[in-house]
C-alpha cells in the first residue's frame, strides 16, 4: 500500500479486500490515497469485508472529490449496513452526480426500514437509474 506506483496500490487494495478483516486498517487508511482509483478499491474492499470500523471512513469518503470514489464508499456502506449510515447516505440523494444518488439509493436499500421514507422520495429523481 505504500508502493509509489498507485496501479500497485489499487491492486494491493482489492487484494487487501479478499484477505478480509486484518486489512481493515489499511484500507481505512487508503481512503486517503492521493489517486482516486486506490481510494475507489479501498472503499469497494471495505464493502466486501463489511467491518463496522470502517463506517465513520466510509461516511467521510461520501464526500470525496472523486465521484467514483463517493459511489464506491455509498456502496461499502450499504454492504455494511449500520444505520448510522442513513442520514449522511440520505444526503448523498441529492447529489448532483445521478450516479451518486444512484449508488446511495442502492445502500439505503440495503440498510432498510430506517430508510424507506427517503427511499420512496428518491422514485420521483430525474434519473430513471435513481
Amino acid at each position: 500500500m505504500n508502493d509509489s506506483n498507485s496501479n500497485v496500490r489499487y491492486c494491493a487494495a482489492v487484494a487487501l479486500g479478499v484477505i478480509g478483516e486484518p486489512a481493515v486498517n489499511p484500507l481505512i487508511l487508503a481512503l486517503n490515497d492521493s489517486n482516486s482509483n486506490v481510494r475507489r478499491y479501498a472503499a469497494y474492499a471495505l464493502g466486501i469485508i463489511g467491518d463496522p470500523l470502517a463506517v465513520d471512513p466510509l461516511i467521510l469518503a461520501l464526500n470525496d472529490t472523486d465521484s467514483d470514489v463517493q459511489c464506491m464508499a455509498a456502496y461499502a456502506l450499504g454492504e455494511i449496513g449500520d444505520p448510522l449510515a442513513v442520514d449522511p447516505l440520505i444526503l448523498a440523494l441529492s447529489d448532483s452526480d445521478s450516479n451518486v444518488r444512484r449508488y446511495a439509493a442502492y445502500a439505503l436499500g440495503e440498510i432498510g426500514e430506517p430508510a424507506v421514507d427517503p427511499l420512496i422520495l428518491a422514485l420521483n429523481d430525474s434519473d430513471s437509474d435513481v
